[in-house]
């Protein structure tokens, strides 16, 4: 049997605040096959974008596993996690983050020629993502000449660049208007199922949870079926 690419194993995290303990995941399990798009649901302040960073390797729980392709990460050097989530693992956030000074294309290039890809190949890389993201007459543009939805494209389109296994994405229509929230959602999808990336994506919006395979509730510091 396949081993499923993301496997998260009796979690348990737990913040303190004001000086008291505040226990976020209590023996979470969380599995998600390759190709997949699971949509996480739950209340704000449950820990959907705690549980993204754990799942991202850019936060320790403080108990738990976590496995990729049936391979133990949790306990991995700091450069090894930095090494697994450049070549494996995309993220993408409520706000686009792009650098304003740099064009869609070289933010999209950003990342791969951090990798080590050369620039020229980098940017023809972008370019193609940009137009299967439908914003090919906008390579050249600043975000501040981007609508709200295409920033929001144009940071998907990074997430893609160095072609993830695993697509990490945190309420990424939240700060879009519901009909901009509809079409850029759609692409996302569109691009992911193309591409047989797992994502794992939380959200508020019930309707686009119901546009993929599965919807799962963070609740009570565990993952239930929704």
């Amino acid at each position: 049997m396949e081993p499923f690419l993301l496997e998260l194993k009796g979690l348990e995290k737990t913040f303190v605040q004001g000086g008291r303990s505040l226990s976020i995941f209590k023996g979470l399990d969380l599995r998600l096959e390759a190709g997949e798009i699971v949509a996480l649901v739950g209340p704000s302040g449950a820990g959907k974008s705690s549980l993204l960073q754990i799942a991202g390797l850019l936060d320790k729980p403080n108990a738990g596993q976590i496995f990729m392709h049936g391979q133990a990460v949790h306990a991995l050097s700091d450069y090894k996690r930095t090494l697994l989530r450049r070549q494996a693992i995309g993220f993408v956030y409520q706000f686009h983050h792009l650098l304003p000074e740099f064009t869609a294309a070289e933010n999209v290039a950003m990342p791969q020629i951090i990798a080590g890809v050369e620039r020229k190949v980098a940017l023809s890389k972008a370019a193609a993502i940009l137009e299967q993201m439908g914003l090919k007459d906008r390579l050249d543009h600043r975000p501040g000449r981007l609508s709200g939805g295409e920033q929001q494209r144009v940071a998907i389109a990074r997430a893609l660049a160095n072609e993830p296994q695993l697509l990490l994405a945190d309420e990424p229509t939240g700060n879009l208007d519901p009909e901009t929230s509809g079409t850029v959602f759609e692409i996302l999808l569109k691009v992911v199922r193309e591409r047989q990336i797992a994502a794992l994506i939380a959200t508020h919006n019930l309707h686009l949870a119901d546009q993929m395979d599965r919807v799962l509730e963070l609740k009570n510091g565990k993952i239930v079926a929704f």
